[in-house]
């Protein structure tokens, strides 16, 4: 008999939502002008679907890491030591990947393309440090069901980023096609690490 309680609704409910909002992003990708993401106005169907999917998604991931923690033996407490830098370092780069983008951008809108500050490095730093949070947060929850809930909306990113290519290139031309061609889609390693060097160089001064 298959045991069915509390933590295992919130994780087949949570299982549904992310997999709609994967779907509907495949859908968006593989059979335009169906769209779901970039949605095209707020207030539209497709607006509503969208962060009603995306936001439950995320907050049942959450709510089953917090009931289903550490439900397994995979890891002991020495997982914080990656897990928390992880989930932390991932929070911290989204929110501030927001006044990077600007809130117009962030939610769709079209005020101008940004390429400075953590989009050098990357065309999706609030996605890249969003799906290392997640890692982190299945990391530090040591739970099989968080792991799964985290892997669906980490494909929820993924897809997002790719769908959006098309919407950039309409609404930017050639200056997105220019700045695909010098950044990562998700995370330039390299030139991070060669950013940070030069930082840390002391500066010449002249006499």
């Amino acid at each position: 008999m298959i045991h069915f309680d509390y933590t295992s609704a919130v994780f087949a409910v949570g299982l549904i939502v992310g997999l709609t909002l994967d779907c509907l992003l495949l859908r968006t990708l593989f059979f335009p002008p169906f769209r779901i993401w970039p949605t095209p106005a707020p207030g539209s169907w497709q607006s509503l679907t969208f962060w009603g999917l995306f936001r439950g998604g995320m907050v049942l991931t959450f709510v089953v890491a917090v009931l289903d923690w550490n439900a397994t033996s995979l890891l002991d407490w020495t997982r914080f030591i990656i897990g928390l830098p992880l989930g932390l370092g991932g929070l911290f780069v989204t929110v501030y990947g927001y006044f990077n983008l600007g809130l117009g951008n962030t939610y769709c809108g079209s005020d101008g393309l940004v390429s400075h500050g953590l989009y050098r490095f990357s065309r999706n730093p609030q996605y890249t440090a969003s799906i290392v949070g997640l890692i982190g947060l299945s990391i530090g929850a040591n739970s099989i069901l968080t792991i799964v809930l985290s892997c669906v909306m980490i494909g929820a990113y993924v897809l997002m980023s790719l769908v959006e290519e098309a919407w950039l290139k309409e609404h930017y031309g050639t200056s997105y096609r220019e700045y695909c061609e010098r950044t990562a889609r998700f995370l330039d390693v390299q030139g991070l690490i060669l950013a940070i060097g030069d930082r840390k160089k002391p500066s010449r001064q002249t006499g």
